[in-house]
């Protein structure tokens, strides 16, 4: 292991810089914390939680994926180095569940080509980032067990630096990260994870509501019960660190010319499952959002998920964003309320 002083942080991310990308957290209007190219102006390490996750970077909202040029088609994959600075355990979790999602069945091309040129150096967290953090439900925080390249804990004035990978290690090369034995580093980190567990309290309904849902089902009122409450918005699913619905549609550009776009989608537009005979096999908003929890909280219920428990991934945002209240932990807690 080795620590590295805050002060030296922005001359590490200003050399990193000159190989890659740097995708750090900067302040933003209204003090709103973003994802975003490095700044030193706006760069800060004084964060909570992201309203976007980080997925963005390796999952754009809207991406070319390929162009016709004078009738001519090219594949457009974007292969740059990218490092992502700061990310939180929970983001980085759900960067490796979508990662797998993104190759289970065939390899997503445009997803990899990113991944593959991707760096991440994971902020473990010293407590809950916001009131609606349960990572210690989902077993996917506060602190990274795998994954990461490099993994920083905060000392005070300097960060301890776990190195997850040989380019983690290519990473903390320079001199401005110093060794540190590591008996001494597990004697510092034990007692900091210990408090940082402590301080994030688990959310009981969340497992329970999972074993409700594979033993015994829900009944369809319960969910009927928020499809009357849902704005059809998707927000979300656009916060959500591991959803990976995505739309293709087609734009010409001129005479010969034009683009193939792929751009977020939601399970919980109406529009999402609907057929090409006119059918929708979730013709209710109350189905679809039966479908969304279902798929994040009871189809990976039996095999973890790279260490977490389901694809959900304990980071609260549908509940800190939803307008109304529609979150996994609110849902979680309706559910196990309603008589079977």
């Amino acid at each position: 292991m080795k620590k590295i002083a805050k002060h030296n942080i922005i001359a590490v991310l200003k050399a990193w810089a000159k190989d890659h990308t740097v995708i750090a957290p900067q302040r933003k209007d209204h003090d709103e914390i973003a994802f975003d190219t490095f700044d030193e102006a706006s760069f800060t390490l004084e964060y909570t939680k992201s309203s976007v996750s980080p997925k963005q970077a390796l999952f754009p909202q809207n991406e070319v994926i390929f162009r016709i040029e004078d009738g001519t088609y090219r594949q457009v994959t974007d292969e740059k180095k990218r490092l992502l600075f700061g990310i939180r355990p929970c983001d980085m979790k759900a960067l490796l569940q979508s990662r797998d999602f993104m190759s289970k069945d065939f390899k997503d091309v445009y997803y990899e080509a990113r991944a593959q040129g991707a760096a991440t150096v994971v902020m473990a967290c010293a407590g809950p980032q916001s009131p609606t953090c349960f990572c210690t439900t989902t077993r996917s925080g506060p602190w990274s067990d795998a994954g990461y390249d490099l993994q920083l804990t905060d000392l005070g004035d300097s960060f301890l630096v776990e190195i997850g990978s040989a380019k983690g290690e290519a990473l903390a090369s320079s001199e401005l990260f110093s060794p540190i034995d590591d008996a001494e580093a597990g004697r510092l980190l034990a007692p900091l994870r210990k408090e940082a567990e402590e301080r994030i309290p688990l959310v009981p309904q969340v497992l329970e509501v999972m074993e409700k849902l594979k033993l015994s089902g829900v009944p369809d009122d319960a969910w009927e019960y928020f499809g009357n409450k849902c704005i059809n918005c998707g927000g979300c699913s656009f916060v959500c660190p591991t959803c990976t619905c995505f739309n293709i549609f087609d734009r010409v550009v001129s005479e010969g010319n034009g683009e193939r776009i792929r751009s977020w989608d939601s399970c919980l537009y109406a529009g999402f499952t609907k057929e090409a005979s006119g059918h929708n096999p979730r013709g209710t908003q109350g189905l679809r959002i039966k479908r969304r929890h279902e798929h994040k909280l009871l189809y990976h219920n039996d095999r973890k998920t790279h260490g977490a428990v389901s694809t959900c991934v304990g980071c609260g945002r549908c509940s800190d964003y939803c307008p109304v209240h529609i979150g996994t932990i609110e849902v979680a807690k309706h559910l196990t309320e309603k008589k079977s």
